[in-house]
């Protein structure tokens, strides 16, 4: 189970990046355009509930934070990448016209980054070992331990010998 203390950081970062995805699509970008919108709302939706589960100390949290942090990341790769190549794009096509809206848009990626990428890069390594029923994964030396028992190292010879037979 995640500590008190990880769960209240984790859940207050989702809750900030719920808010400034809100506000960075739905309040800030003048058109609509029903992919970008169905992708913030979707992951608004999912920074929301993970944020307030996270902060209420619900058991069904870490699984949540788990699917709000692999579709940020995805989502967030897929942002970032498109806002590179399409920078690239206008100052490659459009000389230093098209430089003025790559910086724009390089920026707006920059200022995306820690939020869709490196925040949930960090969510979904620290949950990875974390089992939903709250118990623990095994150590190290129990991994170990338990995979010496099963499976037993060959000799270079019994293994010539196994494959002439």
């Amino acid at each position: 189970m995640l500590t008190r203390r990880t769960a209240l950081a984790f859940g207050a970062a989702n809750l900030l990046t719920a808010a400034l995805i809100f506000l960075g699509v739905f309040v800030a970008l003048p058109a609509r355009w029903w992919p970008v919108d169905t992708g913030a709302g979707v992951l608004v939706a999912l920074e929301l509930s993970s944020g307030l589960g996270l902060l209420r100390n619900a058991r069904w949290a870490p699984r949540v934070a788990k699917v709000a942090g692999g579709v940020a990341l995805a989502l967030g790769l897929l942002v970032v990448t498109l806002l590179a190549v399409t920078a690239s794009w206008l100052s490659g096509v459009y000389g230093p016209v098209g430089r003025g809206g790559a910086i724009v848009l390089v920026l707006v990626a920059t200022l995306a980054l820690p939020y869709v990428v490196v925040l949930p890069v960090v969510q979904l390594v620290w949950l990875r070992g974390r089992r939903a029923d709250s118990t623990q994964a095994l150590s190290p030396s129990e991994s170990i331990g338990r995979r010496a028992d099963s499976t037993q190292a060959l000799s270079p010879s019994e293994s010539i010998g196994e494959a002439k037979r």
